[in-house]
């Protein structure tokens, strides 16, 4: 797969879906925008981000999945990786809490993290899962001027 330059558009939203796995899309974009020639303009890969934790759920190392992104060559290569290893009860289990995640049940000090990294959460106090940070941080960042 080619490298991936976040600064021209956000990564894939937070809903979408590949082999069964809401947020892989997004991950995946950010795994290409980390490669050599890529860029991850304002995003994040953090060992202790959604990716890593969506990962570590289904049973995939995140290692491993930045080699099969980054060796592919293309994604449908990826989601018959992805097919491979997880079962997809997992997939859709792991789907639903991760679009039900919310800020408020993390500890305070990584609640503070999130709304230093997502601003858009001071200006829209609705916002509570983080699909709907992402999305909305997504959409302010890449409106036009």
């Amino acid at each position: 797969m080619q490298p991936l330059d976040l600064t021209m558009r956000p990564p894939r939203g937070p809903r979408e879906t590949l082999a069964g796995l809401a947020f892989m899309p997004r991950t995946i974009d950010k795994l290409r925008a980390e490669m050599p020639g890529g860029k991850m303009a304002k995003y994040l890969n953090r060992p202790d981000g959604l990716s890593a934790f969506m990962c570590k759920r289904i049973g995939v190392d995140m290692e491993e999945l930045r080699g099969v992104v980054a060796g592919a060559e293309d994604e449908d290569e990826v989601a018959a990786w992805l097919q491979a290893r997880v079962d997809a009860a997992l997939a859709a289990e792991t789907s639903a809490k991760l679009a039900l995640m919310t800020v408020d049940r993390l500890p305070p000090e990584f609640q503070e993290r999130v709304r230093q990294n997502h601003p858009v959460m001071e200006r829209r106090p609705e916002l509570t899962t983080f699909f709907e940070i992402f999305e909305a941080d997504d959409a302010e960042a890449y409106a036009d001027p």
